[in-house]
């Protein structure tokens, strides 16, 4: 019964879960490249952005194939796809270095942290577009 009503709930919520999944592999990476080019003495947008392209690459790549199963990568959609997710991956691009700015450049809180608390915004916004907007 237990193990039924599970499995009825993975199937209906398999989308949300697997965002999440890949999601939080996605800001593993964004995280991890920024806390290294930081720690390579990087500047922090310069960071940012280094950051933003491998977690990019990998949320375009899982999200289209595997979150919203995407079908076609050589077709007009898929351009229209990679485009809208594009855009909207530029508007949080600038979104999480203007936080970031603010955090730590002005508020002094730690970057790391700053990073990580400005992840958990970009990561909202990302769903809410990439569901409704992009792969609907």
């Amino acid at each position: 019964m237990l193990f039924s009503k599970a499995l009825a709930f993975l199937k209906k919520e398999r989308e949300l879960i697997l965002y999440g999944i890949f999601g939080v592999g996605s800001t593993v990476i964004n995280i991890a490249v920024f806390h290294l080019c930081g720690h390579l003495g990087v500047a922090l947008v310069p960071s940012n952005i280094i950051a933003w392209f491998f977690a990019f690459a990998f949320a375009f790549i899982t999200n289209k194939a595997i979150v919203f199963q995407s079908k076609g990568w050589r077709n007009r959609a898929a351009l229209r796809e990679f485009a809208s997710f594009l855009a909207v991956r530029l508007f949080t691009l600038a979104l999480d270095t203007v936080l970031m700015v603010v955090l730590v450049e002005w508020l002094l809180v730690d970057r790391l942290l700053s990073k990580i608390v400005v992840n958990l915004v970009v990561i909202l916004v990302n769903y809410v577009v990439s569901k409704f907007f992009i792969f609907k």
